[in-house]
């Protein structure tokens, strides 16, 4: 039912302070309903300045608002932003909720794979690089870029209400094509890191051959560098994703093999 109160209208700061507040989101967790408590809480604030103290209101808004939600904490910022913007413009609430669950999910995989699959790796791979190397730089600077990450809410949040419903066609149309892109990305760097994370090697005394005869490593090297860090990367993907392996299993498997290759000198 839409409400007769006449709507306050939202400054800068608003949407600021619900940025802000959004980043507390994950801290009111609800396995039934997952991030909505928090969620909801975010824009309360803002919620009230349009309504005023409207009970009727609130009493709708939450009831909306605290329905299950699961998205990448940074773009649930900017659906914060979308719906104060609707509400503000006086849209239908039943379609406000459409487009708030219509729009989490994809939101949750364009937000992993730019920030989770994209920035993280590669900050945290150069910043280890920088501290492995003994430079107090590494720390610092991983510090500050997840700092610009927390304060980039504020941007999404404004961005989102700035845009308002006009997003739904624009995000429709170019999610799937940023979320590829990034995934892409995100792939190849991580890839590109298997030889600094992971290491196996024969050891130099397991030979074959004449003489002072060949080392084992030697012909793996000869034929690619790195092929037994990326042929262990490659089983375990295959026990993950063809045999659903239990990854305790797994990971005990590893420490298992390890022992036993030392035990045997060949490692």
């Amino acid at each position: 039912m839409e409400s007769n109160v006449k709507r306050g209208k939202l400054t800068k700061q608003d949407i600021t302070k619900m940025s802000l507040l959004s980043s507390l989101e994950q801290a009111s967790f609800s396995f039934e309903r997952m991030q909505a408590p928090g969620f909801t809480l975010s824009m309360l604030p803002a919620f009230k300045k349009i309504y005023g103290e409207s009970k009727e209101d609130l009493s709708e808004f939450m009831k909306y608002n605290m329905e299950f939600i699961n998205t990448e904490p940074h773009m649930a910022t900017f659906l914060m932003g979308l719906i104060l913007s609707m509400e503000e413009s006086g849209e239908d609430r039943k379609l406000i909720e459409g487009i708030r669950n219509g729009l989490f999910g994809p939101f949750a995989g364009l937000g992993d794979a730019i920030f989770w699959f994209t920035v993280l790796p590669i900050s945290a791979a150069i910043c280890c690089s920088l501290a492995q190397d003994g430079s107090v730089l590494g720390p610092l600077l991983y510090i500050a870029i997840w700092l610009v990450a927390a304060i980039s809410r504020i941007w999404f949040g404004q961005f989102g209400y700035k845009i308002g419903v006009k997003a739904v066609s624009t995000i429709s149309e170019s999610t799937k094509y940023i979320t590829k892109a990034a995934g892409i990305l995100g792939v190849m760097v991580v890839g590109g890191l298997i030889p600094s994370y992971i290491s196996f090697a024969f050891s130099e005394s397991l030979k074959f051959g004449m003489g002072d005869g060949t080392t084992v490593q030697s012909v793996f090297d000869n034929i690619l560098p790195n092929i037994l860090p990326l042929g262990i990367v490659f089983l375990i993907y295959w026990l993950f994703k063809k045999k659903n392996a239990n990854v305790l299993v797994i990971i005990i498997g590893i420490i298992l093999f390890g022992i036993l290759m030392s035990f045997l000198g060949w490692m």
